[in-house]
């Protein structure tokens, strides 16, 4: 008759124990490190949308605050506390993030009126009342140390004409 347990089944039975602990660990460390990830995507996606819903705020203070600005130049948004206005370069948010704006200009096919890139081979015009918008927002990937970016695109129209 054996009384207790030897050696080597302690010996195993910790073994078994601390590799369930260490994949536990592991798995824990992976997951918060994703969450973290997912957050950022996030409020990357938040402050895109944010940039592209400023932009129609100064729209709407009068189309010649978009019309005169330089077009393929990255420009940043700020808040007043009463309104946004168009700065000259990108800002840096929560020391985390880097959102920069830029506009194109729109092209608008002569036979259709729809829009067209500005390499279209259609014969085409420009289109003085509509300009394409583009927020960036950048950062580096808490998961990764690997520069991450959400990219937003809309059209912004003179509506007030």
């Amino acid at each position: 008759m054996r009384r207790g347990f030897s050696l080597v089944e302690i010996l195993i039975a910790v073994a078994i124990l601390l590799v369930s602990f260490v994949t536990v660990i592991a798995s824990f460390q992976l997951g918060a490190r994703r969450g973290v990830g997912t957050l950022q995507k996030i409020q990357a996606v938040a402050l895109a949308e944010e940039g592209i819903e400023a932009i129609s705020s100064v729209r709407d203070f009068g189309w010649s605050h978009i019309s005169n600005l330089s077009f393929g130049t990255e420009y940043g948004i700020s808040f007043d506390g009463t309104k946004w206005n168009i700065v000259s370069s990108p800002q840096t948010i929560d020391g985390v993030f880097r959102r920069a704006v830029v506009l194109d200009n729109v092209y608008r096919r002569d036979s259709d009126k729809d829009i067209v890139s500005e390499n279209s081979p259609d014969a085409k015009a420009l289109d003085s009342d509509a300009k394409k918008i583009t927020v960036r927002v950048s950062w580096n990937a808490a998961t990764t140390s690997v520069q991450a970016e959400q990219v937003m695109e809309s059209y912004l129209f003179n509506l007030f004409e």
